[in-house]
């Protein structure tokens, strides 16, 4: 997740975006691992996930009719906030779970925020793709995908830089939310996370 963000200014266009929907689709073959499924339904939850990054790269490429490209887009995102929003479930599920919080814990606890900020963007190119004037720039003509990871993490983290305005009362809550969850989920959930790592650490001697 952190390599898809980093790479996110070099994969702009033609080959660019392809490489950047392959990213998705790694860490959405990560995930579906983390499920610890039978054989099966591993089989079928890659082949969505491969149908999606197949679907996504034939968008990329304009292999889209015209009128199909808002019902694929749709599908794509679907699918893309199904497997974040599963996994973000089933990762904090684990953590709160646990009896003894190690630096795993942890670790999945810092997945948890990367994958909010990635499950709002998709939720946001939704939004935009059903109401294209739900958000005031207009850098959201190109590169959809990039500008609205862009908009997820400054909203989570409570950025503001207001390039981009929710303006859509859809666009706003969505964008209230994020932030409240960008306010609380650092300060509470991972600071007594943290905490609690410290002091198991202290008692067992470091």
């Amino acid at each position: 997740m952190v390599a898809r963000l980093l790479a996110s200014p070099l994969l702009l266009g033609g080959p660019g975006d392809i490489v950047a929907s392959f990213f998705f689709f790694s860490i959405i073959f990560l995930i579906v691992q983390s499920y610890r499924l039978k054989r099966s339904l591993f089989i079928l939850f890659v082949a969505i996930a491969a149908l999606t990054f197949a679907l996504d790269t034939a968008l990329t490429m304009t292999w889209i009719s015209i009128d199909a490209i808002t019902p694929t887009l749709l599908t794509i995102s679907l699918i893309y906030a199904l497997f974040f929003g599963s996994a973000t479930l089933l990762i904090l599920r684990g953590i709160v779970r646990t009896s003894r919080v190690t630096m795993d814990t942890v670790r999945g606890g810092i997945c948890v925020y990367l994958l909010l900020g990635y499950f709002w963007a998709v939720l946001y190119i939704i939004v935009e793709t059903l109401d294209p004037q739900a958000f005031s720039s207009p850098l959201l003509v190109d590169n959809t995908s990039t500008q609205m990871i862009y908009y997820s993490f400054v909203t989570l983290t409570t950025l503001g830089f207001g390039d981009i305005v929710p303006v859509s009362p859809m666009a706003s809550t969505l964008t209230i939310l994020e932030a409240l969850l960008g306010q609380l989920y650092p300060t509470i959930f991972m600071g007594v996370l943290v905490g609690v790592y410290v002091a198991s650490r202290d008692r067992s001697g470091g």
